[in-house]
């Protein structure tokens, strides 16, 4: 399901690939029905990841203030206007990728 745009581009593909080759059987989960699409419960747009995922962002803010990150959040989406071609994700962080092996801090 829609699950898989918590990670970054790499990893909600492969688990957006993952979920439309072999999906969980029926009795695994419960979804209303305008919850799926067109019968699926995967969500079939592996072209909405986004470049970052949580952990881009749990590695961006770590050392910093749940309050420094509600205030980020609340300053870069109101910023964005309500523009949806981006993921929050991607919106909080600027689009920029963070390594793996670096400490990325926000200016």
């Amino acid at each position: 399901g829609n699950q898989c745009y918590v990670h970054d581009k790499a990893g909600c593909q492969a688990c957006i690939d993952k979920c439309m080759t072999d999906p969980l059987p029926d009795t695994a989960y419960w979804m209303p029905e305008e919850a799926f699409f067109s019968k699926l419960s995967c969500v079939p747009y592996p072209h909405e990841c986004g470049e970052n995922g949580i952990k881009e962002v749990v590695k961006a803010f770590a050392g910093r203030s749940a309050n420094e990150l509600w205030g980020e959040i609340e300053g870069r989406l109101g910023a964005a206007g309500g523009d949806t071609s981006r993921t929050v994700f991607d919106v909080l962080l600027g689009s920029r990728k963070v390594a793996a092996d670096t400490n990325f801090v926000l200016p």
